[in-house]
């Protein structure tokens, strides 16, 4: 399926021509490049196809390396009877896979899946 990505460093993507207009973004006001997706990885169209990674956390908003997320529920640690509570904050690190990111929370480094992360 064909649709648009943000050249810049946001990650927008849309299903109409347009321009970019997230906040922040080094592209915004720019046209966005048509590119045709596989399971979240976009290829953009073109002799030099690059892979880009899109990362969205539970309401959609695109995640960065460095992004301070909280937890959207109490989440308790498989092995243990730890639990980080609902609203704990963590910086993240993405991965290699859309759906998980890196992060330390209270001390403790784990991998875990972006539908239970808000980015603050």
């Amino acid at each position: 399926m064909m649709h648009f990505i943000c050249k810049g460093t946001c990650g927008g993507s849309s299903e109409l021509e347009g321009v970019c207009e997230t906040e922040g973004c080094p592209k915004q006001w720019e046209l966005l490049e048509e590119c045709a997706c596989e399971d979240g990885k976009h290829f953009r169209g073109g002799d030099d196809a690059e892979e880009v990674l899109v990362v969205k956390d539970s309401n959609g908003t695109v995640l960065h390396d460095g992004d301070d997320v909280v937890l959207i529920k109490d989440l308790t640690l498989r092995g243990s009877s730890r639990t980080f509570k609902r609203g704990t904050k963590a910086s993240i690190k993405l991965t290699d896979n859309p759906e998980e990111v890196d992060c330390r929370l209270e001390g403790t480094a784990i991998v875990l899946r972006v539908e239970f992360l808000k980015k603050i």
